[in-house]
């Protein structure tokens, strides 16, 4: 049953990431002009290509698999995998995960690589971890919290990645309730930005808010939800409890929502695929979903604990480069009149 999680947690984000990296950094109304319902992948034709988001779950996924008992040890293989990502030269590499690797390669540790920022890679990382340990509370916050010091020192990344591993933890033990889970999730609020939105989540929640309402009430300026982790974390859940039991609606309302919408749709379409399984994912996202080496098979492989080889450098090198030129291709495309 674990497994099966797993797999629908990397199989969701994989999808979310896939859906929402073509209208990444656009806002609200342009993604509205440019595309209208609908949701599908587009960054290639019809097919859908995946981010560092859905790269940082796989080298996670893989890391427990190797280290599932020990935290130190745990960061130590995701640590090495990230050094041989970096080299791969991956685009939109965020620029706080770029200098904590580069901290990597230089020899610092990882319990003392990571820097000075509230970005949200940590929260890329936290979906599998939840689902890992969705028993244990204190692995649980142990294997995040390795995961996050690796690349972010800032407390408040701490925190929302926390939260998004808990998250993870209550969908894979199907729990239902809503105000269980925010009770819960509350316990872990300890920055004054956490504060001020966990009040507003409730509020939203029960007047029946969009997603595109709460991110207004939160802070959203111009049609962007930003890559701040207590915003990309609390419109994620949000989207997450406002469409419980819809992976489709859910992956929709952030895309919808505008600005990082790559990552956003990602932790929220991993939640949502835990709750969903495979089955409740709609056929043609499924189906759109084409890259290398990441794709439908591994992801499913990786959560049943296949030990991959990934990155593999320099194969990365070129998988990267064409990637790159779609985006460049895809960025130009956008910027021309709505089709």
């Amino acid at each position: 049953m674990k497994n099966e999680a797993l797999s629908s947690c990397l199989l969701g984000g994989a999808l979310g990431d896939s859906l929402g990296l073509p209208a990444e950094g656009l806002s609200a109304k342009r993604i509205a002009r440019l595309w209208p319902a609908p949701l599908r992948q587009r960054l290639c034709g019809r097919c859908g290509m995946v981010s560092d988001d859905t790269e940082h779950a796989v080298m996670t996924m893989l890391a427990l698999t190797e280290c599932e008992d020990d935290a130190a040890a745990f960061a130590r293989a995701l640590a090495k995998r990230l050094r041989w990502w970096l080299a791969g030269v991956p685009a939109g590499i965020g620029l706080a995960t770029a200098r904590s690797i580069l901290k990597l390669w230089c020899g610092v540790s990882p319990s003392r690589s990571g820097v000075w920022s509230a970005g949200n890679g940590p929260l890329m990382r936290a979906p599998v971890i939840g689902v890992k340990f969705a028993g244990d509370r204190e692995e649980r916050k142990a294997f995040t919290d390795a995961s996050t010091r690796i690349t972010h020192s800032d407390p408040r990344a701490w925190e929302a990645a926390r939260m998004i591993a808990e998250a993870s933890a209550y969908a894979a033990r199907e729990v239902q309730g809503a105000d269980e889970i925010l009770t819960a999730l509350e316990s872990l609020v300890e920055s004054d930005e956490m504060k001020s939105r966990f009040p507003l989540l409730w509020a939203a929640l029960r007047a029946g808010d969009s997603v595109e309402t709460f991110a207004d009430k939160i802070g959203r300026k111009a049609g962007f939800v930003s890559g701040f982790a207590p915003d990309s974390a609390a419109v994620a859940l949000f989207a997450w409890l406002r469409h419980r039991g819809d992976f489709r609606a859910t992956v929709e309302s952030v895309v919808a929502a505008g600005g990082d919408t790559d990552t956003v749709a990602f932790i929220a379409g991993s939640l949502a695929g835990i709750d969903s399984g495979e089955e409740g994912m709609p056929s043609d996202w499924l189906a759109g979903l084409r890259d290398w080496p990441i794709h439908a098979r591994s992801l499913r492989e990786a959560a049943g604990g296949a030990k991959l080889s990934y990155p593999v450098w320099p194969l990365s090198l070129a998988r990267n480069f064409f990637f790159l030129l779609i985006v460049v291709g895809h960025v130009f495309r956008r910027a021309l009149p709505p089709y």
